[in-house]
């Protein structure tokens, strides 16, 4: 049977035990020469663990692996001779998939390198880090293009009418919209050239605020030596009467003002939209609420080159001045 084949029939097993409180029902997972060296687990809770032997003679050591997968070391039985055991566990179930592969991928590099367990769990578990590290990465680089595309913004009203910009403004204060007094405007940054697209947010973002109007500007992004940082954004807006204590008011730990300053974005392209009836997209005006009953943290991708409504991007000063 293959390692991730071991998994599934352990996991099988394990969903017709029914552990008491402070007790395992376990599955030995392990390579043929000690199958019992890892076993998949299951608490009174129905959480899954994982069980692995520390190979004798090996000390205990730190495990930096945060509050993700919970780690600790049980004690030895009554008989000095039992192994010590590494418990992993999976408290959230929606997790549960990702952590079955983790395993799955543990148990066959044990197969092909005949390591213990433990080794290759801890390689797997780096390896994992890494890849998380990497779109953790990510997910700044999109906060960082989606921040400059506001502050980019801002700036342009700032330059004429400061006061009126900070009205304007939304930024975290909660509003659907990044800029509304009398109408609205959306702005979304995005970087890349290959099928265009922006993320949306919600079922609300390209409704149109009572009474008023709704526009859509996309900025495509391009990272460049020669362009701007957040830092250098932020210093523009201030000494157009704008004060830097403004933006770090609208900052939160999800989307902190303060960004890499490593990242140098010039401002490629401009797309301007005016939001109309047909325009696609999730809208509660269009589904009902009764549709969206129930669901939360919608986001979802909007391919530019399928909006109707696209005007001249040079038709922008004449939204702002409306807005």
């Amino acid at each position: 049977m293959t390692a991730y084949g071991r998994v599934q029939e352990a996991l099988h097993l394990l969903s017709k035990e029914r552990p008491d409180i402070g007790a395992f029902s376990g599955a030995p997972i392990g390579p043929d020469r000690n199958v019992r060296e890892a076993r998949l687990a299951k608490d009174y809770a129905g959480g899954i663990h994982l069980l692995v032997e520390l190979p004798p003679g090996r000390a205990r050591f730190e495990l930096p692996l945060g509050d993700v997968l919970p780690t600790q070391w049980l004690d030895r039985s009554d008989n000095d001779e039992s192994p010590v055991i590494l418990d992993v566990a999976s408290t959230d179930p929606g997790l549960t998939p990702t952590f079955l592969s983790l395993v799955g991928e543990m148990l066959s590099r044990v197969d092909q390198s005949g390591a213990h367990c433990i080794d290759e769990l801890m390689r797997v578990l780096g390896a994992w880090r890494e890849a998380l590290a990497n779109v953790r990465r990510g997910l700044s680089r999109q906060r960082a293009a989606g921040l400059f595309g506001e502050l980019t913004v801002l700036a342009k009203l700032a330059e004429t009418d400061p006061a009126r910009a900070k009205a304007a403004w939304r930024g975290k204060e909660g509003y659907r919209h990044d800029f509304f007094l009398r109408n609205a405007l959306e702005v979304k940054a995005y970087t890349g050239v290959d099928a265009p697209s922006v993320t949306i947010h919600g079922a609300y973002q390209l409704d149109p605020p009572a009474g008023a109007d709704l526009h859509l500007l996309a900025i495509r992004l391009e990272e460049n030596a020669e362009g701007e940082t957040i830092a250098d954004l932020i210093e523009r807006v201030d000494s157009l009467g704008l004060p830097k204590g403004l933006l770090f008011e609208r900052s939160s730990p999800e989307d902190p003002v303060v960004s890499d300053d490593s990242l140098r974005f010039v401002v490629a392209s401009e797309r301007l939209f005016e939001v109309g009836a047909d325009f696609p997209g999730i809208r509660a005006s269009a589904v009902g609420d009764a549709a969206l009953k129930g669901v939360a943290h919608l986001r979802y991708a909007l391919l530019l080159d399928t909006c109707p409504g696209e005007i001249d991007a040079s038709d922008l000063e004449k939204v702002l001045s409306r807005l």
